[in-house]
């Protein structure tokens, strides 16, 4: 009976935060359908490669020999770094192919992307507080070439990406190498990846839930790297579901280190953009507690929630606790908390309403970057840093929630025209 109830569990969440185990190219954002924008056009030739260079931190321990992915679920005391090379096509794909895919409504064939290799370059024990420290040559090294990267492209920025639960290494380094990609891949990205399982029985009996928060330390010490040692201008933070829990602790934990400093030093110091949490698998009254960290130290942070995230919705059934933070029900809480903290640079883009008008809701767990409605407005801000209403989005009464209304695409493609001219 017991394994019969775990069964049940298992298929009723089993759309929670991975991703399938095939990957294709998500859908072009609608931002570029029918569109003359281009974000590829400017790409020198080096860059117009189906490969494409992204670079990690995690702390998950080396898989073993004949492993299909490089590195394991088992939790590890130390940090790794590394770049990964994706591959986004078969071998027999061309930049012109792709670069076709990647602006069509349509394809005439799925893009599939792999993960072809990864080479580690340096090591750190995760409980290292490094701040002041001199930091090895190794990774000096790693962030010698992050920093070369940033130096060839247009938008001197980092995005670091965490991933949801029930995902392995290769799962977030696709994905971050995907945002990247329809940015126009005009920053540096940085996936951090921590140890996860790939089922849901291990989060839904707590054990990925306090692997997300054992992960936080790492994610602080990675924050704090990269503004000391990169000539990024702006860091951006996109975390997904579960990941929300690894950022969001991770920023309360940076908050209390820096204590000392006002939030103008903040900024000045660590240079973070835009935050966002995207779906996040966070308990109302928990995040709400970390809420004005993340806004101390950022230039805006940005909150998607639905009425119809069925993970989320099953998260809350069967783990208990309070609702979450990316669900409609969880907005009153949200606005109350922002109001009351006067958080000027928090906003919630509500991706249910406007769906009357629109003539369909935006439904399910993965929306963030599965729909090409939402997936624009996440490119958009990576891409510009630029606030909801110069990004193509339609205030509630409220002025505080923002939503995607039915004439959306034209706004989007008006707003970048105005923003970016014919070009990234």
């Amino acid at each position: 009976m017991r394994s019969l109830v775990y069964l049940i569990i298992s298929c009723l969440l089993a759309t929670g935060c991975a991703a399938p185990l095939t990957y294709d190219l998500m859908q072009t954002p609608i931002l570029y359908v029918d569109s003359p924008l281009d974000p590829f056009a400017h790409l020198p030739e080096e860059l117009k490669n189906p490969q494409s260079t992204i670079y990690y931190a995690t702390n998950r321990t080396p898989s073993g020999a004949g492993s299909s992915t490089p590195y394991s679920n088992s939790i590890s005391e130390m940090l790794r770094f590394g770049s990964a090379t994706v591959r986004m096509g078969g071998q027999n794909t061309d930049w012109e192919t792709l670069h076709r895919s990647s602006l069509s409504a349509q394809r005439s064939e799925p893009i599939l992307i792999s993960l072809e290799q990864t080479e580690e370059t340096a090591v750190l024990p995760q409980s290292d507080n490094i701040q002041g420290k001199q930091i090895p040559a190794e990774l000096k090294d790693f962030f010698k070439q992050i920093n070369n990267e940033l130096a060839k492209v247009v938008d001197k920025e980092i995005m670091v990406y965490i991933h949801g639960t029930k995902v392995d290494f290769t799962n977030a380094a696709v994905l971050t190498a995907e945002v990247e990609h329809f940015a126009g891949r005009d920053f540096v990205s940085v996936a951090y990846a921590w140890p996860s399982h790939q089922n849901i029985l291990s989060y839904l009996f707590g054990t990925d839930v306090k692997r997300a928060r054992d992960s936080s330390t790492g994610l602080t010490e990675v924050i704090i790297l990269l503004a000391q040692q990169t000539n990024a201008k702006k860091i951006n933070i996109l975390s997904y579901s579960a990941g929300g829990r690894v950022a969001s602790k991770a920023l309360a934990e940076l908050r209390r280190r820096f204590a000392h400093l006002d939030t103008e030093q903040l900024k000045k110091e660590f240079r973070i953009g835009a935050v966002i949490f995207a779906a996040a698998d966070v308990e109302i009254d928990v995040f709400l507690e970390r809420l004005s960290a993340a806004n101390a130290f950022a230039d805006q942070v940005i909150i998607t929630t639905s009425d119809k995230d069925n993970a989320l919705q099953a998260a809350q059934k069967y783990m208990g606790g309070p609702v979450r933070a990316g669900t409609t029900e969880a907005e009153r809480s949200e606005l109350n908390f922002i109001g009351a903290e006067n958080l000027d640079n928090v906003s919630i883009i509500d991706v249910s309403l406007g769906q009357d008008q629109r003539g369909f809701d935006i439904i399910g767990h993965h929306y963030w970057y599965r729909h090409p409605w939402m997936s624009s407005d996440i490119i958009f801000i990576m891409r510009t840093d630029l606030p909801p209403p110069r990004r193509g989005l339609q205030p509630a009464e409220n002025g505080r929630i923002w939503y995607l209304s039915a004439d959306y695409p034209q706004q989007v493609k008006e707003a970048a025209a105005a923003e970016l001219g014919s070009q990234w």
